[in-house]
């Protein structure tokens, strides 16, 4: 779904459960339950076919002539000597943990009775300036409560991926990895097939690790990833994925 009709739903969504709110209160609790049961239904039919998807890629690029194998002990004593990885990965749990905790904080909102009544209680306040009747009045107090919880899951993850992007975007370290000439396998489970799609390729000969940077599909507006390859040759891993992303173009 693309980003305008991404925010056509919500839009959307921010009327209905307003306009619920205010003319059925009686089936709030039903209509939730419904929207969370068909959000679900809908992640897993999005999550199996996904998953069809990357066991076909994973069965194609295992089938290739292997290049390269690096195994977890390789990548777990490369990783103990590199002094300023600790430091990058806490950087990266500081910037995702508001993102983690917020939906939590907005539940509390949805479903505690006392926090609830109290964040309505104070955008009606504001509402009564307006002079709108009893019913236009709560719808909008109702749709200003929805909009606001929307609002704030939306800033704190603009927020959060703005701090990842200036570390660089977000860092996926393997603990093992193999190289085939199909692609590659992140810890027997997830496949790069090839031709490699990457913005760039980083070397690190110091600190042994080559370091592929792909855009996300996944955040607001995309966004970029890295994944992080350990190795005792970096140069040699480099050709390799090179050949990778430059063959079949």
């Amino acid at each position: 779904m693309d980003q305008r009709a991404s925010w056509l739903v919500s839009t959307g969504l921010l009327i209905l459960f307003a306009y619920v709110s205010t003319y059925f209160p009686e089936h709030v609790g039903t209509f939730f339950l419904v929207y969370v049961l068909a959000v679900l239904a809908v992640t897993a039919i999005v999550a199996g076919r996904s998953a069809a998807a990357i066991y076909k890629d994973l069965e194609y690029v295992k089938s290739g002539k292997t290049l390269l194998s690096v195994s977890s002990n390789e990548v777990a004593k490369l990783k103990s000597r590199d002094r300023e990885l600790n430091r990058e990965l806490s950087a990266q749990t500081k910037a995702m943990v508001p993102q983690l905790v917020t939906p939590f904080v907005v539940m509390l909102a949805l479903f505690i009775p006392a926090v609830r009544e109290g964040a309505l209680h104070g955008l009606a306040s504001l509402v009564a300036q307006t002079n709108l009747s009893g019913q236009a009045g709560r719808f909008l107090t109702f749709l200003l409560f929805y909009g606001l919880l929307t609002l704030i899951l939306y800033l704190v993850n603009y927020i959060a991926g703005r701090r990842l992007q200036r570390a660089g975007g977000r860092l996926d370290v393997p603990s093992f990895y193999l190289v085939t000439e199909r692609g590659l396998v992140l810890e027997g489970r997830v496949p790069l097939k090839a031709p490699l799609t990457v913005q760039s390729v980083r070397v690190d000969t110091r600190r042994r690790f080559v370091e592929l940077q792909v855009r996300s599909r996944s955040g607001l507006g995309g966004g970029v990833s890295r994944v992080r390859l350990y190795c005792e040759n970096p140069r040699e891993l480099e050709a390799l994925l090179r050949s990778l992303t430059e063959e079949r173009r």
